[in-house]
């Protein structure tokens, strides 16, 4: 066992419950070097996140994204907690750059479509999500519930 990983599972638990700021805590616990491990950062960013600490988050991934560019997880965060610090154009530009160095990355599509409809751009709104749902269908049910996606709903529904 890693000599993260107890901590990392009680922060884990904290969530899950309902308690991030608990999460936080025991995450802080951990000696400065384990804060830094890949794992670590992901569930600081998660509870940032559910705290709605959208600059905290946004640092956070953004840093983790320059690291490790490869791991389109950062880059999806990134956008997200930039969306909703600053704006949806903003976040875009960061998920255009994600999808360019992760073209098979389907979250990647599905939030720039979200994006796309939010900006009442719906005909590439539809576009993004044509192409998602034909690579795996399973996006269909989360789309149905997302209200990014009302107004590509209310202009004549999905593809």
């Amino acid at each position: 066992m890693l000599p993260h990983s107890r901590s990392l599972h009680a922060a884990i638990g904290f969530l899950e419950l309902g308690m991030p700021d608990d999460a936080w805590e025991e995450l802080d616990s951990l000696p400065p070097g384990q804060r830094e491990f890949a794992d670590v950062r992901e569930l600081r960013i998660s509870i940032s996140l559910r705290m709605e600490k959208w600059h905290a988050a946004r640092i956070e991934a953004e840093e983790m994204a320059g690291r490790d560019p490869g791991n389109p997880g950062w880059w999806i965060s990134w956008a997200y907690a930039l969306r909703r610090e600053k704006s949806v154009y903003e976040a875009r530009e960061i998920l255009w750059e994600a999808a360019r160095r992760h073209p098979e990355e389907l979250m990647i599509s599905y939030n720039l479509a979200c994006y796309a409809s939010v900006l009442g751009e719906l005909d590439e709104a539809r576009r993004l999500l044509s192409e998602v749902f034909a690579k795996d269908a399973n996006f269909r049910q989360m789309a149905a519930g997302d209200p990014d996606l009302d107004a590509v709903f209310a202009a004549g529904g999905m593809v």
